[in-house]
């Protein structure tokens, strides 16, 4: 027996039980002070002539009790409850030292004196505590098994019953009464110990109460028959014995199959309904898997539309300088003309780029950023997207924060942090982007919420602000989670926020949101500074003599990339062969000598591409490298194969990156000299 922790909930209308059963008690005693006693009503005193009465004392007891009760359980009404606690113990007092409140041969019983303070005691412990409540629905337990044996002794006639000297004077209306009075105190506490098995809403809890009667009066209704047949001599006592042990056996194995049947049924249940979710839940994500996907694409549309403004404006840049730089006789001004077409082809590079990222769904591939750099080119994607009544402001103020993130990856989440600030102002407002470099303390990460990993150290934070309603606390500690959105049906999937934040613990950082009353939604994306990283060399610097020459086997299908590449790679020292597809290449390969190194495109006519060759390459000549490089989104091989551990290059490759690229692959043992013929270059 043991009391629970916590409220659980009770079955419909258990509240009217207390005080029915009380109101039930006090009728009882009322009935034995006014009829009986008051009127000389004999059936009110006892029951059958003979029988032992309710004496004033008892019924007394018994009304204060049952109208403490029947007041409630409030605060307001604990000084009554306990007044009439007190006068019980004292009622019984009197009874046993004032000869004439005795009523001999009647008076009270010490069976009748016990349930008194049993009931007295229940009424005066305080609830809420977890010892006293344990005491408490003992005391109910044991005071309702002390009626219970004189209510069976009356129900089967027990002469033995009026000879028991702690029984010989309670009077079946005391037994019924005070039955009445610990079932209401017991209906009080039956959030406590076993009344909260009987009485909670759980299936067993269910198929309990269903049982009790068959429980409770089985055995009754079996030892009354038995106790018949043995007054009428029917039957021999060993066959009463055993007829009576073979109805019990069956009594109780037909409950325990009916409680098992009950118990099967609800499993199957149980199992039916959760196929039932899961199909449900199948279907749901089915449907906003569909619309994400739509919404991406209708996204990227608009997007497509800003980006070929903005890239042939570029192509219109490089044709010019380009045109310029081959009439124009003015040697001194040629280099201005290189550095502009240098310029606008890292601006169309950059483009290009954030439309494969906003696209890929790719592993992260962390580097070294100069964070605000990476935001500037975020904002320019944002503000395609952008309608003109939302004003979009920068105000980065970390140009020295290096991170160690995916780039595109970034841009992703970023770019969904900003769409949503956007949505949050249809009728128009602003959106503040931020930046700034902060050391979190333990108190400051733990306001990142209990999902996000922050270490605490040095960070570099964005902070995305807008001027939308805002969010109340309760959707706010929510926003973060998968499917959940305050957009309307069809207008949103709820995955921004809950990709972003993925994105930032992925990253080693977090995601927080923050709404002070009355003002808008602020986002801030924290990440871990790089410890003693460096921005890499931007694309288009100016090209430094290569270390150590190397042959180089070239394989691309576009002869005027493969032409650019090869003339980079000569000017670098290197000797370079060409071919065009798979098929080829292995053709070179085998008729050797063997190359130090083969960079091979992704993406080629034939039956093989660039993972497969790879592949080959490594089965056949063992220890010879391949780079592979793509001017897609660097997918992996076709075939669902894994070559997570090669390296690999984005096109439009810069020959900086594409010199360090070759430097990094160590000399075969013994460089054989360049082999003639079988060049595609004609430059």
């Amino acid at each position: 027996m043991t009391a629970t922790s916590g409220p659980s909930a009770l079955p419909p209308g258990w509240a009217v039980w207390p005080r029915g059963l009380a109101g039930l008690a006090g009728l009882v005693a009322l009935l034995n002070l006014s009829a009986g006693w008051g009127f000389g009503t004999d059936v009110f005193l006892r029951i059958r002539p003979g029988y032992p009465a309710m004496v004033p004392g008892t019924a007394a007891c018994l009304l204060l009790a049952a109208g403490a009760v029947a007041a409630g359980v409030g605060a307001a009404l604990r000084p009554l409850r306990i007044a009439f606690a007190l006068a019980i113990p004292a009622l019984v007092a009197a009874s046993l030292t004032v000869p004439a409140l005795d009523l001999e041969p009647d008076g009270m019983s010490v069976a009748t004196e016990m349930i008194c303070l049993f009931a007295a005691l229940c009424l005066l412990l305080p609830r809420g505590r977890a010892g006293t409540d344990l005491a408490r629905l003992a005391a109910e337990t044991a005071g309702l098994g002390i009626v219970a044996i004189p209510l069976l002794g009356y129900l089967f006639n027990a002469e033995a019953l009026f000879s028991n000297p702690v029984y010989t004077k309670m009077a079946l209306h005391t037994a019924a009464g005070f039955g009445l009075l610990f079932l209401a105190l017991l209906a009080e506490d039956a959030r406590l110990g076993w009344m909260a098995v009987v009485t909670g809403p759980g299936p067993g809890s269910q198929m309990l109460r269903r049982l009790l009667p068959v429980l409770v009066l089985g055995p009754v209704a079996l030892t009354g028959m038995a106790l018949v047949a043995s007054r009428r001599d029917a039957l021999a006592p060993d066959l009463r014995a055993a007829m009576l042990t073979f109805a019990m056996i069956v009594l109780g194995k037909s409950a325990a199959i009916f409680f098992a049947h009950l118990a099967n049924r609800s499993d199957l249940r149980a199992a039916h309904a959760e196929i039932m979710w899961r199909d449900s839940e199948r279907a749901r994500l089915a449907a906003e898997l569909a619309m994400e996907r739509g919404q991406r694409i209708e996204a990227l549309g608009r997007l497509v539309g800003g980006v070929a403004h903005d890239f042939n404006n570029t192509l219109a840049v490089i044709l010019g300088n380009l045109q310029l730089l081959q009439s124009d006789r003015d040697s001194s001004a040629h280099q201005i003309y290189v550095d502009e077409a240098l310029r606008a082809t890292d601006q169309a590079t950059q483009l290009t780029r954030q439309l494969l990222a906003y696209g890929r769904k790719s592993y992260l591939d962390p580097a070294p950023v100069a964070l605000d750099a990476l935001v500037e080119d975020s904002l320019r994607m944002f503000r395609r997207l952008c309608p003109a009544n939302v004003a979009v402001t920068a105000r980065l103020a970390a140009p020295s924060a290096v991170v160690d993130i995916d780039a595109a990856n970034f841009r992703q989440a970023l770019l969904n942090v900003l769409i949503n600030a956007r949505d949050a102002q249809p009728g128009g407002g602003a959106i503040t982007v931020s930046t700034r470099i902060d050391e979190l303390g333990p108190e400051a990460v733990a306001g990142f919420g209990r999902d996000e990993s922050l270490a605490p150290g040095w960070h570099a934070t964005v902070l995305v602000s807008d001027d939308g309603p805002g969010m109340e606390p309760r959707l706010l500690a929510r926003a973060a989670e998968p499917f959940f959105t305050t957009k309307p049906l069809g207008e949103g999937t709820g995955l921004g926020l809950s990709a972003a934040s993925g994105f930032c613990r992925q990253s080693g950082g977090g995601l927080r949101l923050s709404c002070p009353p009355g003002e808008g939604l602020t986002v801030s994306m924290a990440f871990p500074l790089a410890g003693g990283a460096s921005v890499p060399e931007t694309p288009g610097a100016v090209p430094r003599p290569a270390a150590q020459s190397r042959r180089i086997l070239l394989v691309d299908d576009d002869p005027n990339v493969a032409q650019v590449m090869a003339r980079q790679l000569r000017m670098d020292g290197h000797s370079v062969d060409l071919c065009q597809d798979a098929d080829a290449a292995l053709s070179l390969l085998a008729a050797g000598p063997l190359p130090d190194l083969v960079i091979s495109d992704v993406v080629m006519p034939g039956r093989m591409q660039g993972h497969a060759l790879a592949r080959t390459i490594g089965a056949r000549h063992p220890g010879l490298p391949v780079l592979l490089m793509s001017g897609c989104s660097l997918p992996g091989p076709r075939d669902g194969t894994e070559d997570a551990a090669m390296p690999a290059l984005q096109k439009p490759v810069a020959w900086s990156v594409l010199r360090e690229a070759v430097a990094a692959v160590p000399l075969r043992e013994a460089p054989r000299p360049a082999r003639s013929g079988q060049r595609l270059d004609s430059a």
